[in-house]
């Protein structure tokens, strides 16, 4: 594993302890031992979790866990406490903790909560990239519903123009609207080759199984 872990302590025998247990599990480990030195780490470092002690020398580790729910991206936070009230521990929850340990500390169990975490922190991972990519099919269905209504005005002109060539045959003005039926389908056919480079690019970098947009239906309303 290669989880980043920040852990805010100010017992020097408990920090050295879980420190310890937690370097030999793997993690990638961060240390604090006040509240401003954990508000230090927290903007240079990106933890995805913290053990937050609650009785710190400088304040209160509920100070830490205001500023961290302010952040849409906030690290997963495991409080750890001497204190083991029943409103302690509703207050740390209702703040956004993930879970709530008491003082002496079980490994085991906080093995458990951390591999907890971290699951959790992966699962909210991949439900922000399920967002986004959402946004990101809407987007191209939109420029597809766009560049449809492209198309369809140029082949608009190259009707009516080959309508006036059947009518006016042998006209001097053949020769123009030539040249307008010409330069109105090069546009129709830029605008369709820059749709299939969007295509291409969705399909490459996102790996769907389904295309996301159907070119051959991009002229029913119906398929968008």
């Amino acid at each position: 594993m290669s989880e980043q872990l920040l852990l805010i302590e100010d017992d020097l025998v408990l920090q050295i302890a879980l420190s310890a247990m937690l370097r030999h599990e793997g993690y990638l480990l961060l240390m604090a031992h006040s509240v401003a030195d954990a508000l230090d780490q927290l903007q240079h470092e990106h933890p995805i979790i913290v053990l937050l002690d609650l009785g710190l020398p400088d304040g209160s580790g509920f100070d830490v866990l205001q500023m961290l729910n302010e952040s849409p991206d906030s690290p997963i936070v495991i409080v750890t406490t001497a204190s083991d009230t029943l409103p302690t521990a509703i207050k740390a929850m209702r703040m956004g903790a993930f879970d709530y340990l008491t003082k002496p500390i079980n490994n085991d169990l906080l093995r458990n909560s951390i591999q907890r975490a971290a699951e959790h922190h992966r699962l909210r991972q991949s439900a922000r990239e399920i967002d986004l990519l959402r946004a990101h099919e809407e987007a191209m269905r939109a420029t597809a519903r766009a560049a449809a209504h492209h198309i369809s005005q140029h082949l608009t002109v190259i009707m009516g123009e080959t309508q006036l060539l059947q009518e006016e045959l042998g006209d001097p003005e053949v020769r123009a609207s030539l040249e307008r039926i010409l330069r109105a389908t090069g546009q129709a056919a830029q605008t369709l080759m820059d749709l299939r480079s969007a295509r291409h690019f969705v399909i490459k970098e996102i790996q769907t199984v389904e295309p996301i947009l159907d070119l051959n239906a991009a002229s029913d309303p119906d398929t968008l």
